[in-house]
């Protein structure tokens, strides 16, 4: 097979692997797609983000994903953090006024906590600071963090806080024991709901929620939280509740990566979740709080590079990019192969050139085997022996076609069987007169 030959077919299976590429690439992407295996702290086992969590993990794995979240729980969130923080897992869920929120990368806003203020249905209150020196009913569990700032920013004293479980609300309104009732929930079905259809239930009339005006004013002192509007008929239930939006402020559970975490992998991230949000929701209502982040950027909880290039449309995801890289190698190679075809020719040339020359030298050492004299075809024939080491050393490398090499292989045998021939006839007359020389000195 010629060295023509030998490229046209290297660069027809090559096409013909392109193709093939691209059809399993088209019909089986996961097969070639890059994938990569995260560890995540999801928190305390049996919490909605820890639940959210794994039922998006198991649906992922049973998808064969792109992207492999691996579960790491945790007893709390801050332990969650601190493993972030310490470089031990990829990505965690924390709450967003931890300080490792800040140090990472918000990818998810998995769910948001409000705190809500609910009167009974006589009550004459009309804004929070009208609650100051009053006995104030706080529901077990509530979230320590909003009570905190909601108690220091109105200066509500921490003895006239009385714990108790939300179920009891209505009875200690109802005699006057509390003004209010404080309860902390997400913004949806949960404990806020509960503990206002219970004091309902007290009553046999409608309660109200108290409005935090000063929620925007609560978060430009505490910026790790959100002003939130819990919009009308939020919560539901018929008649809906609230009949009017109010105004409150939240903390957010976050799903948070290290800075280090690529951009194409945030984003792929961020693509997964907002993919399977419906399909989570329909087993598992808590994901229904779900949410991408903001897609302004923050300096105190930046948002990912790669969850903000996703959202605003300037980040393709993992598989297309590997479409991409997937036809540019296909274009370089197009615009390679040709190049090596000039180079292979070049080569070819080159060679050609090499055995005219060689051709031509042969010609004219048939001149000096045919008239040259004994020095002239001792050189002849040692010159024609490293033409032959010459031929042997191409064939070897595949360089010279076999049909080539004998023909230059005979040429050169029949030629130094001349000039051997030669040698001896020239031997054979200068040796009588030589003889005839002596005799004459004699």
């Amino acid at each position: 097979m010629t060295p023509l030959l030998k490229l046209a077919a290297v660069v027809g299976v090559v096409v013909a692997g392109a193709v093939a590429g691209a059809y399993t690439l088209a019909r089986y992407p996961s097969l070639i797609s890059a994938r990569y295996t995260l560890t995540l702290a999801t928190g305390p086992i049996g919490s909605d983000g820890q639940k959210v969590l794994a039922a998006f993990i198991r649906d992922l794995s049973a998808e064969h994903p792109l992207v492999r979240l691996v579960p790491a729980p945790t007893d709390t969130l801050s332990e969650s953090g601190k493993a972030l923080v310490d470089g031990k897992v990829d990505l965690a869920v924390v709450r967003s006024d931890d300080a490792a929120a800040a140090s990472g990368r918000t990818v998810f806003v998995l769910r948001q906590v409000a705190v809500a203020i609910i009167l009974p249905p006589d009550s004459k209150i009309e804004n929070v600071s009208a609650l100051t020196g009053r006995t104030l009913a706080v529901a077990n569990g509530a979230d320590p963090g909003l009570l905190k700032t909601l108690t220091a920013f109105y200066g509500l004293r921490e003895a006239d806080l009385v714990a108790m479980p939300a179920m009891e609300f209505g009875p200690a309104l109802k005699a006057k024991r509390v003004a209010a009732a404080i309860v902390s929930g997400p913004l949806g079905p949960g404990p806020i709901t509960d503990a206002f259809a219970g004091i309902r239930k007290s009553f046999k009339a409608k309660p109200s929620y108290l409005d935090i005006a000063e929620a925007d004013a609560i978060v430009a002192r505490s910026p790790s939280y959100r002003s939130v509007e819990i919009k009308q008929g939020t919560f539901g239930g018929t008649p809906t509740e609230p009949d009017e939006s109010i105004h409150t402020f939240a903390v957010r559970t976050l799903l948070v990566s290290r800075a280090s975490l690529p951009d194409r992998v945030a984003g792929e991230i961020t693509r997964l979740l907002l993919t399977t949000k419906a399909k989570l929701v329909a087993t598992l209502p808590a994901a229904g709080a779900m949410e991408a982040p903001e897609t302004e950027r923050s300096s105190l909880l930046p948002v990912h590079p790669g969850t903000l290039a996703y959202l605003n449309g300037e980040q393709e995801s993992l598989l297309d990019q590997t479409v991409n890289y997937y036809w540019l190698a296909v274009m370089v190679f197009a615009m390679v192969a040709p190049l090596a075809g000039w180079i292979a020719s070049r080569r070819r040339l080159h060679r050609s050139r090499e055995d005219r020359r060689k051709l031509l030298r042969v010609v004219e050492l048939v001149r000096v085997a045919k008239a040259g004299s004994a020095a002239e075809l001792v050189s002849a024939d040692a010159e024609l022996d490293g033409m032959l080491e010459w031929l042997f050393e191409r064939l070897a490398a595949g360089e010279i076609e076999r049909d080539h090499f004998q023909f230059f292989e005979r040429m050169i045998a029949g030629l130094r069987g001349t000039i051997e021939k030669r040698l001896a006839d020239l031997t054979a007359i200068e040796a009588p007169a030589k003889s005839n020389l002596r005799h004459g000195h004699a």
